[in-house]
């Protein structure tokens, strides 16, 4: 990966899990990508970029603990071989198959996760050199251990940490399955980017928690979490073992690439205390985006490659942080191994607030990507905009 890489991805989040109030959220399904999938991986071509980061919705494809299905999958991973478009594998992007109970808190979830991923290597292994193990382990975490708002809802900070050690184990046993299997295939591990500023000086040291819980995913995977760790005695408080800490210094990885995913509008919250904690959205802008950027890489020393951004807006809007972005990582390229620049996503996405609301699709619709999603009877019809123009001329450009 010595050429600098462009990309884009395809919003692909799958919770499945639907009970009174809570429908099924597939994205593919609820932007019609399952069915327009062709004409959308045609507009990949049309931008020229080297790869897509594509995501495998896992509840469909392992239906049952012992059976796969690939028919679906078959046919898109085809047709990128034939049309030469590079995939990067995102294989848990969010949310379990429907059989596992308790979701990722299921006791086998390592097991059943290595197995899934197994499986797909050993079928596509042929063609697909790059895989991301698991999507956003801070995120997972969030939503489905402290907050419960996916499944498993567990909750709190215990929550928190029995959704983050379970998935960096299942991540371990993901990477060593997928290394057996294809010693030469490279892993972007993806990661969401998160800062927290605030005026009140005495806030400082829970600002500085929140950014240790930051780094835990990547700290629990390459072996760094022992009793030096400054989240050390938390963790044991909220349930973590030694023979956990032991398991993840002796199981150790090492990461090839670092994804780093940042969107100026929501990766920067300002803090103050007003009686609690109140939290404000800010534009982090590219200052935001060169601390971050730095920060892990002072910290893993490992290649990075900025895996998601855009903004919620207007199509100009969008536009103009295409022109800062890529302008701001090719200054960074100067001082530290950026080795790839993803737009996400390719065409807007739905709103996760769908899965909690009875409203239709169509007002969940964020404009986000480079081609926007109008509803047209009762089709999603896919617009360019000024953007998907513009990053053709760069990546030509630029190559």
């Amino acid at each position: 990966m010595e050429k600098f890489q462009w990309g884009v991805g395809i919003e692909d989040t799958f919770v499945p899990q639907s009970e009174p109030g809570r429908r099924r959220l597939d994205e593919y399904e609820l932007t019609q990508h399952d069915g327009q999938w062709r004409n959308d991986l045609a507009l990949c071509q049309e931008l020229g970029v080297d790869f897509i980061r594509y995501g495998i919705p896992w509840y469909k494809v392992h239906p049952q603990p012992d059976r796969f299905r690939w028919e679906w999958v078959d046919e898109v991973m085809a047709w990128m071989q034939t049309k030469g478009l590079k995939p990067i594998i995102d294989l848990v992007h969010y949310g379990t198959p429907l059989w596992m109970k308790d979701a990722f808190l299921h006791r086998d979830y390592p097991k059943y996760v290595s197995a899934y991923v197994g499986a797909f290597a050993q079928r596509y292994g042929d063609f697909v050199q790059m895989y991301t193990p698991l999507n956003e382990p801070f995120i997972h975490a969030e939503f489905c251990g402290r907050t419960g708002r996916w499944p498993p809802y567990d909750t709190g900070d215990d929550g928190f940490i029995r959704l983050m050690k379970q998935l960096a184990r299942g991540a371990v046993e993901t990477v060593r399955t997928l290394k057996a299997i294809q010693p030469n295939s490279v892993m972007v591990h993806v990661e969401a980017t998160g800062l927290l500023v605030t005026k009140d000086h005495s806030m400082q040291p829970w600002i500085e928690h929140q950014q240790a819980l930051r780094f835990l995913y990547f700290d629990w995977i390459t072996g760094r979490v022992d009793s030096s760790h400054p989240l050390y005695e938390w963790l044991r408080v909220n349930g973590v073992s030694e023979a956990d800490f032991d398991w993840f210094v002796t199981h150790a990885i090492e990461v090839d690439v670092m994804g780093l995913n940042y969107y100026p509008d929501l990766s920067v919250q300002e803090v103050s205390l007003q009686g609690e904690k109140v939290f404000t959205d800010g534009w982090g802008g590219t200052w935001a985006l060169e601390q971050l950027l730095q920060s892990y890489y002072q910290r893993y020393q490992r290649p990075i490659m900025l895996t998601e951004t855009s903004t919620n807006g207007s199509a100009a809007q969008r536009l103009h942080w295409l022109e800062q972005s890529t302008k701001s990582i090719r200054e960074m390229r100067k001082s530290i191994p950026i080795i790839g620049y993803t737009w996400w996503p390719l065409f807007d996405l739905i709103n996760w607030d769908y899965r909690e609301s009875s409203d239709p699709v169509e007002k969940f619709v964020e404009p986000m990507g480079l081609w926007s999603l109008e509803k047209r009877g009762q089709v999603f019809q896919r617009t360019s905009t000024p953007a998907a123009e513009a990053y053709h001329r760069l990546i030509q450009s630029l190559g």
